[in-house]
């Protein structure tokens, strides 16, 4: 499996870097979920808490604040039917206060889900979490 999808935001890209850069904060991507982050920097976890789960863990691969991108795996709890999984997110600057991001994950489908498939599950998850970043930018 190997997905890759963009969004443009009318928003500067130093600004949208604030939010996704943070990576042990994502309270504005899923309100109500709590999570413990372990660590800073590369190697730390962030641990998802959702009801009725058992936690996620999302660890922090690289990141580069002066390219603006970052990579991280999910080696425990991954809650869709995906293995070896790796996402990485990136900001384009487009110039005017616009940017670009890209968001990609490679894996390997599991049970009796094909790659496409698999691909397709995570699709609607990032354009979910996509839509919440721009309604967080828009409140202020």
């Amino acid at each position: 499996m190997n997905l890759k999808i963009q969004r443009d935001f009318d928003f500067p890209i130093a600004r949208v870097w604030d939010v996704l850069g943070d990576f042990g904060n994502i309270g504005w991507g899923a309100p109500g979920i709590q999570v413990d982050q372990i660590g800073t920097g590369p190697g730390m976890t962030r641990r998802l808490h959702m009801p009725g789960m058992e936690p996620i863990d999302e660890v922090l691969e690289a990141i580069d604040h002066s390219a603006r991108r970052f990579s991280y795996t999910i080696p425990r709890g991954m809650p869709m039917p995906i293995t070896n999984y790796r996402a990485e997110v990136e900001l384009e600057s487009l110039g005017d206060d616009r940017c670009r991001v890209h968001w990609g994950a490679v894996g390997d489908a599991t049970g009796d889900f094909t790659g496409e498939q698999a691909a397709e599950i995570l699709n609607g998850a990032y354009a979910q979490m996509l839509d919440a970043l721009n309604a967080h930018l828009s409140q202020g």
